[in-house]
């Protein structure tokens, strides 16, 4: 899903200082940390590790954070598409290799990357994340790249007059949201297998306020399985019928935005099946270590930590690993991972939206402020500690 870390400003009873620890510069002298991923969960790993002081390595096939929580907007509205490409060179310098890891020698603590270079390690760092369809995710290596398929995108909307969106999660709802907040004439059709849009757990009054702002753009949702999504060509300008039950959609741009699942083809790579749940994902203990091999963590979408997968719990776990490390530097205890709210803030366009948080609604004036108005856009370049493009 698609998330902006609110915690700051809703729960500050949750906080991770990475200050409390005592190891000596010797000690952290002594450490190579090697993250696997570059997604939200890598980058504030190195974000953190750099400020400790910790030699570290961050590893990704692509050469920016994809800054998923603006991606549907980037999409609708091109010219923001160069605000969700953060270059990781920029942020880490040579501590950032862009490549694939080829393989993973927990025992032997090396990696081995995609050219044959070795690099070992004291500690890995596994956050290879999760896998979507595009706009939501892109695949493309360059920032160049990742802009002309956003342009693309935003070409096909603008000229499309009946798009459907195939998946009523967080995902479709935002880019549903995202598409009439700029074009108010188009027809868009949302089509949810579940009931609920988004997920099952939240109160009535969550549901009820996304479906005012539904009806006011005037969205259509149809509820049932999409019988020929294998046969339509997503993405792509063209007419086409979508069979929803005894129903015919006709459509002139279809966009699938049914699930992210873990990044299978990354993980097996590194990790042995028997180490993987029934949904592919990394078993990991309560302090994200993996059983038995207590200096290799899985962190983010790619482990089996039973929460909602979302940017923010990942940057989170991100920061309890860091400062589990030097807690170990210094011969302290691990802290377990606790999930430090439950809640989301689902944007519809730029200024509304439905906003959840430990059971209290979030009032739009400050969901807006928080998330809506630039999707964290501001925040996460921030963290990472590169000027944004104007």
């Amino acid at each position: 899903s698609i998330q902006f870390d609110v915690v700051s400003a809703l729960l500050s009873e949750y906080k991770m200082g990475l200050g409390a620890s005592k190891a000596t510069s010797e000690e952290l002298a002594k450490m190579h940390v090697v993250i696997i991923g570059g997604g939200y969960a890598g980058v504030q790993a190195a974000v953190d590790l750099k400020k400790a002081g910790i030699m570290f390595t961050i590893i990704e096939p692509k050469e920016y954070l994809h800054h998923c929580f603006a991606a549907l907007r980037a999409a609708v509205k091109p010219e923001f598409a160069p605000k969700v490409a953060i270059p990781l060179k920029d942020a880490f310098g040579d501590n950032f290799i862009q490549g694939s890891v080829e393989s993973l020698d927990i025992e032997g603590k090396k990696i081995v990357l995609d050219g044959g270079r070795e690099i070992d390690f004291t500690h890995c760092i596994i956050a290879v994340g999760s896998i979507g369809p595009v706009p939501a995710r892109s695949e493309k290596l360059s920032i160049s790249e990742m802009v002309d398929e956003y342009n693309e995108v935003g070409e096909a909307i603008a000229n499309a007059e009946n798009i459907v969106i195939v998946g009523g999660g967080a995902v479709g709802v935002e880019f549903a949201g995202e598409i009439t907040d700029k074009y108010k004439a188009k027809n868009i059709t949302l089509v949810s297998s579940s009931e609920k849009l988004i997920c099952p757990d939240f109160d009535d009054k969550f549901y009820s306020n996304l479906d005012y702002y539904i009806k006011a753009a005037d969205v259509k949702v149809i509820h049932g399985r999409v019988a020929n999504l294998s046969e339509l060509v997503p993405n792509k300008l063209m007419k086409q019928t979508v069979v929803v039950g005894d129903q015919e959609l006709e459509a002139d741009l279809v966009f699938p935005c049914i699930g992210l699942p873990p990044n299978k083809t990354s993980i097996s790579k590194l990790i042995a099946p028997e180490t993987l749940d029934q949904n592919n994902r990394i078993k990991v203990n309560g302090c994200l270590a993996l059983e038995e091999h207590p200096t290799v963590f899985a962190i983010g979408d790619c482990c089996n930590t039973d929460e909602f997968k979302i940017g923010i719990y990942a940057m989170k776990h991100a920061e309890l690993v860091v400062a589990n490390i030097l807690k170990e530097a210094s011969g302290g205890s691990s802290s377990p991972w606790k999930v430090p709210f439950v809640g989301m803030l689902i944007p519809f366009g730029s200024s509304a939206g439905a906003g959840i948080m430990n059971g209290w609604q979030v009032p739009n004036c400050v969901a807006a402020m928080l998330k809506y108005g630039d999707l964290g856009t501001a925040k996460i370049w921030g963290i990472v500690g590169v000027k944004p493009p104007k």
